[in-house]
């Protein structure tokens, strides 16, 4: 399989990369499957994965705010936690050991609410374990925001994207939302999360209370 590269951190190349990120693309109707571009995500980066041959993939993502679906549901890995459905990033997580990828080559961020917070956490909660470069999966439009807006602001080591293939366009909405959610978060990582969601819920709240916002 030949992988579309965009570039992220200069001079970076996919030869360097250790560790895969795989932002949440949405939840189907009931809130217990992948949509079938979390699906495509899945299959790409566990194509890269095996190329590499090592490091580890990040599952990143609850679910948006304004997805309601979903009977409440609890996690072995999250004991005394109750999510409302399965959150993406362990939907992500049996897909890719389904498809063969070792458990131990998988970690699981379960509480991000949008891109944003899906790189905060990833890079800020430890979940790859040690600063190497990482390449960041997702289809080109939301690549596209996600290297311009996201991760500059985000991520602490070498980055970038490689590209899903298919996918209709971004929401015009998203792009201008990221940068308000990114801009001047504070620079310690708990209170940046903490922020950061905050204004996902509410933006995001707002775009669909005025119409302009649902969600899969």
């Amino acid at each position: 399989m030949e992988f579309e590269v965009l570039p992220g951190t200069a001079g970076l190349t996919l030869t360097r990369v250790t560790h895969i990120l795989v932002p949440g693309h949405g939840r189907d109707a009931g809130g217990t499957g992948l949509t079938p571009g979390g699906a495509d995500r899945c299959r790409t980066a566990a194509a890269l994965h095996r190329r590499l041959g090592r490091g580890l993939i990040v599952c990143s993502g609850y679910k948006s705010p304004v997805d309601g679906k979903g009977t409440p549901w609890t996690s072995p890995g999250a004991p005394g936690e109750t999510f409302r459905g399965v959150p993406e990033a362990d939907l992500m997580r049996n897909w890719l050991v389904a498809a063969g990828i070792g458990e131990s080559s998988i970690r699981v961020e379960r509480h991000s609410v949008d891109t944003v917070t899906n790189l905060l956490r990833a890079e800020h909660e430890g979940h790859f374990g040690d600063d190497r470069p990482v390449a960041i999966v997702a289809q080109a439009g939301h690549l596209g925001r996600i290297l311009a807006v996201v991760a500059p602001r985000t991520l602490r080591r070498p980055y970038l994207g490689v590209v899903v293939p298919g996918g209709a366009p971004e929401n015009p909405l998203a792009r201008p939302v990221s940068r308000l959610i990114v801009a001047g978060l504070p620079h310690d990582p708990a209170r940046a999360i903490t922020t950061a969601t905050r204004r996902a819920e509410r933006l995001w709240s707002l775009a669909q209370r005025l119409g302009r916002r649902s969600y899969h």
